[in-house]
């Protein structure tokens, strides 16, 4: 039955999957916020442009473009803050995950510590008996 799904994929794939499709979505975001910026530029030469041609009704019209475009470029900012703030929690998982594996490999190193300290002392117990 793995065959037809796939095999299942680790919580270590997964993290790095999300954070990559999480930065892919940032850049597409940063593209689009740029294309605003270059398009607020356009509109705002227009508007100048037909302002000093004396077509207000233009202007007026471009000006309301122009402050839906700053509008979009606000909200693609906004989008792209509240990714960052989810790749950072999933970072902080990442980090968590890493260092429960890293306590998990000292307390089984702290485990056999402990048998071999208590074998010791049992065996100088047996020896002091032994002697006396």
């Amino acid at each position: 039955m793995e065959f037809l799904f796939g095999r299942k994929k680790t919580p270590e794939e997964m993290l790095r999957q999300n954070q990559r499709a999480l930065n892919r979505a940032m850049r597409e975001l940063d593209r689009e916020r740029m294309k605003l910026e270059q398009q607020e530029k356009k509109i705002i030469a227009d508007i100048k442009k037909m302002a000093k041609q004396g077509q207000m009704d233009a202007v007026k019209i471009m000006a309301k473009d122009l402050v839906r475009t700053r509008r979009y470029v606000k909200k693609f900012i906004m989008m792209k803050a509240n990714i960052q703030a989810v790749s950072l929690k999933i970072q902080t998982l990442k980090s968590n995950n890493s260092m429960a594996q890293a306590m998990k490999g000292v307390t089984k190193a702290m485990a056999t510590m402990n048998r071999q300290v208590c074998q010791k002392i049992t065996e100088v117990f047996y020896s002091m008996e032994i002697t006396q």
